[in-house]
């Protein structure tokens, strides 16, 4: 079958079309993923006592850390951990987080207030790849 070059440039649009819209639905959903994700996350949280022990855990592995990629992917998973905490604790750590997670939000004390305040004021983005992904909370 033969086609004028018309045709061929009208199919070569209609099949790169085809690829924006498959493409865009991948990213659909794959950001729904990302936020079911999320919301699980946030809704795993039970206690600050929970958090804490996480962190020690995180701060125990980033000291074996050599590289840039395990340095920021630690230090991501602090700030997102801090950040899911705030979440369930009504946004007293970041603010205005309140929105995601359960209903059921859960105590803190002032010392353990300070102490997560502390911790996230470090965060900051240092490498924008880290902070783009649909699944991290976005502060």
């Amino acid at each position: 079958m033969r086609f004028s070059k018309n045709w061929r440039v009208i199919l070569q649009l209609v099949l790169v079309a085809l690829l924006v819209v498959v493409g865009t639905i991948g990213t659909l959903i794959k950001t729904a993923q990302g936020k079911r994700d999320l919301i699980e996350f946030i809704d795993s949280i039970k206690s600050v006592e929970q958090v804490k022990q996480q962190l020690r855990e995180t701060f125990k592995f980033s000291d074996g850390c050599g590289v840039g990629s395990c340095i920021n992917g630690t230090n991501t998973r602090i700030c997102e951990t801090v950040a899911a905490l705030d979440v369930q604790v009504n946004g007293k750590i970041i603010g205005g987080m309140s929105s995601l997670g359960s209903d059921v939000k859960i105590p803190i004390s002032n010392s353990d207030l300070e102490l997560m305040k502390l911790i996230f004021s470090q965060c900051k983005p240092t490498n924008y790849q880290y902070w783009n992904w649909p699944m991290m909370l976005h502060v």
